[in-house]
């Protein structure tokens, strides 16, 4: 059994395609992750090969690479992203409820979205989203539950098939698509999926939210993107801490998808607010409280699992000098654990490119303090590859971090 605690660092999308041999990771004045990759070993890790990558993945990947971080395989584990957005909702899913993943989102009169995201401003959302559970009917139960930023889930109460397609064209300036069955015994899925959307667009399009929204130059949220539904729920086994012989493991995640397959591998949660300023999240008092309760879980704990999602929506939003400030806040955090006697791993799920805004396919570096050390003189997509850590996954990482 490990004696050591581990913190485990998870910057969602920290890599990067080097231009010119810069990233926002080599550009970053980051003086304590450097120590720790000076007196640490450092590395890559490949989570998801190639097979995995197609258009859906440049968008949505990090529950499936977080599986894979974890140390499962996830064919074998085959949780798709509408279920664990429910579950990490908190919402009292059950097997063979249809679940989605889904965006407010804003659309003009011919349904061609302009915004996928809202602007990423939250304000009026949470009115909007008990508005539609109070006011739309389909005939069937039903929970639509708003989760965080412009995110949100829907539940249908019912068994149905999970094989439907999504409205999501995933670009702007595109006409959103009509829901439809990929297999017949759908079709009652796709007709009440589509039911939902039309009569919530109806709904909110005039709602005083949206005048507000609109008054304020704030884009309006007048329409549901859905994709990625699922009906099926999987525990991840062994347990984690069964698995790595250790009593307690803690999670705390930005990101829905992420608490809830920390959940299903058994660890706790401590779910992270949302906390705004001016409709928007405000990163860094959110960084204030991940970090701070990595200090509180710590006694408790042998294992904290900590996710930071400002690392990608950064690169999304194609932003490589707010990516800098967001990785040095990072840093300005760090400087307490050093010298400490935990172990401490910092690592992502994928590489989030600034210049495409998608998730492309790659290595992840990786770096590990307290487990000896290399001759690794910093923490970047290009110093990494002389570290001691060569052809990683998530399952050797957990070996090597256990010693098993």
């Amino acid at each position: 059994m490990l004696k050591k605690k581990v913190i485990f660092l998870f910057l969602d999308g920290l890599p990067d395609i080097p231009v010119d041999d810069k990233t926002p990771l080599s550009e970053a004045d980051k003086p304590n992750i450097d120590w720790f990759a000076k007196n640490g070993v450092t590395g890559e890790i490949l989570l998801l090969d190639k097979s995995y990558w197609t258009e859906l993945t440049r968008t949505s990947v990090s529950h499936t690479a977080n599986i894979s971080l974890l140390g499962y395989d996830p064919r074998k584990f085959p949780v798709k992203r509408g279920v664990l957005e429910a579950v990490g909702a908190d919402m009292q899913y059950k097997e063979g409820y249809l679940a989605l993943r889904c965006n407010f989102a804003t659309v003009d009169k011919d349904l061609n979205v302009v915004d996928r995201h809202v602007g990423r401003n939250v304000t009026g959302l949470p009115e909007l989203a008990r508005y539609i559970n109070e006011n739309v009917d389909i005939s069937v139960p039903f929970a639509f539950k708003r989760t965080y930023e412009h995110r949100a889930a829907l539940m249908i109460k019912m068994n149905l098939s999970d094989e439907i397609s999504s409205n999501d064209p995933m670009k702007e300036s595109e006409k959103v698509k009509r829901i439809s069955a990929t297999k017949p015994d759908a079709l009652v899925s796709a007709k009440m999926v589509q039911d939902f959307i039309d009569k919530v667009h109806g709904l909110i399009e005039y709602h005083k939210v949206n005048e507000e929204r609109a008054k304020k130059g704030i884009p309006v949220a007048n329409y549901i993107l859905v994709r990625e539904a699922g009906n099926k729920l999987l525990d991840l086994t062994p347990h984690f801490i069964n698995k790595h012989k250790i009593k307690k493991a803690a999670s705390i995640s930005e990101a829905g998808s992420i608490k809830a397959t920390c959940m299903l591998a058994g660890f706790d949660s401590i779910t992270v607010p949302e906390i705004v300023d001016f409709g928007k999240i405000d990163y860094r008092k959110t960084m204030d409280f991940v970090f701070g309760n990595i200090e509180y879980a710590l006694p408790d704990y042998n294992f904290v699992f900590a996710h930071i999602k400002e690392t990608d929506v950064a690169a999304h939003d194609k932003d490589f000098d707010r990516r800098v400030e967001v990785i040095e806040a990072i840093d300005d955090h760090l400087e307490k654990f050093k010298g400490s006697d935990n172990i401490l791993v910092m690592t992502s799920d994928h590489i989030t490119s600034t210049e495409t805004g998608k998730h492309e396919y790659g290595t992840v570096p990786v770096m590990v303090y307290g487990k000896g050390k290399d001759k690794s003189k910093k923490f970047d997509e290009l110093s990494v590859k002389n570290g001691k850590l060569k052809n990683y996954t998530g399952a050797k990482l957990m070996k090597y971090i256990f010693g098993s």
